[in-house]
């Protein structure tokens, strides 16, 4: 799975669809919500995290 962190949905949404397209599992995650999900996100779906695709994250730091 990649995961998409970046404030801007547009983006979060766009490269979803690209990976989806191509067979590749995504999650697209504002900065915000970020780590609440690493925090509650279950141990295979970490351990299932391939590379982390971040983006535009000016409201704060991940």
């Amino acid at each position: 799975m990649i995961v998409i962190v970046d404030e801007r949905e547009l983006v979060t949404e766009g490269y979803s669809s690209l990976f989806d397209r191509e067979g590749v599992a995504s999650a697209g995650f504002a900065p915000s919500e970020f780590g609440e999900w690493v925090s509650s996100a279950a141990d295979t779906d970490l351990r299932s995290v391939r590379a982390f695709l971040i983006g535009d994250c000016r409201e704060g730091a991940i």
